[in-house]
């Protein structure tokens, strides 16, 4: 039995969608409603999220968090996926497709960071990460969740319907403190190494998508793009950060036109 829950949904090419931080497999409701249409859609829970908690800290490093992947890959046997990852999920793809991209057909990175520049940079992330863990170690998850939805990054999230916000925080609500907590001590981008130099051996086809006022990662999309071969950048409309929950359909149009168009690119 896999450690990682999974949900499968249609038929088809698989593809695997993989959530971010606070987020599980129901982040992409709406997506993967779309996307069963035409695909077998594999939505996951990441380590430490949903229903995949695991207080063992040796399962949280990016390594074997992508081994966790691979084996719900082999026990589907599935030789080759599409792989979407939003945010966090498509850093772990990043990790997954410079150790094995062979096991990927086309990558698709959400509102992704391939990891900070430099040293100062990473000792104030490490240092602002370092704070989120004690206020997840002290208070309940409520007041993290309070702080995390306060943050710049998801001010464009401010304008989407009462009911849809409500959802989005109910999902926040249902994780765990700690895993989270070892979520940031192991997989946050202070610790997480630059990939840059690495994404530049990947020969998969990569979609490479960021919301329009989502400045800070349209530069990282754009340098993105710069160093993987065979990319494409979108702009997704009417988005922040969250492109999978503010504008899904857009989202899952993209996804599903790019990989049904492989043939048409060869």
């Amino acid at each position: 039995m896999n450690k990682l829950f999974y949900k499968i949904e249609g038929n088809g090419l698989p593809i695997m969608l993989i959530h971010g931080f606070t987020g599980s497999h129901k982040s992409f409701e709406e997506i993967s409603k779309y996307l069963k249409q035409f695909f077998r859609v594999i939505s996951i829970d990441l380590i430490g999220h949903g229903k995949s908690m695991i207080s063992d800290e040796s399962y949280y490093t990016f390594d074997k968090s992508i081994e966790l992947i691979l084996e719900i890959l082999d026990e589907l046997k599935i030789n080759k996926v599409n792989l979407l990852g939003y945010s966090l999920g498509g850093r772990n793809a990043m990790h997954l497709a410079t150790k094995c991209q062979n096991k990927i057909n086309n990558l698709i990175l959400c509102s992704a960071s391939y990891g900070l520049e430099n040293e100062i940079e990473k000792k104030k992330r490490t240092d602002s990460d370092k704070n989120l863990i004690k206020l997840l170690e002290k208070n309940k998850i409520e007041d993290f969740v309070n702080y995390w939805e306060s943050i710049p990054l998801w001010e464009s999230e401010k304008k989407l319907s009462v009911e849809k916000k409500n959802k989005h925080r109910n999902l926040r609500l249902k994780n765990n403190s700690l895993g989270l907590a070892l979520n940031l001590k192991y997989q946050g981008q202070g610790i997480q190494n630059n990939l840059l130099e690495s994404l530049k051996k990947i020969m998969n086809r990569t979609l490479i998508m960021y919301g329009e006022h989502d400045n800070k990662y349209e530069n990282i999309s754009k340098i993105l793009s710069k160093s993987i071969r065979k990319s494409k950048t979108i702009m997704v409309p009417e988005s922040g950060h969250n492109i999978i929950l503010e504008n899904p359909i857009f989202v899952s149009r993209e996804v599903k036109d790019f990989i049904l168009g492989e043939n048409n690119d060869n």
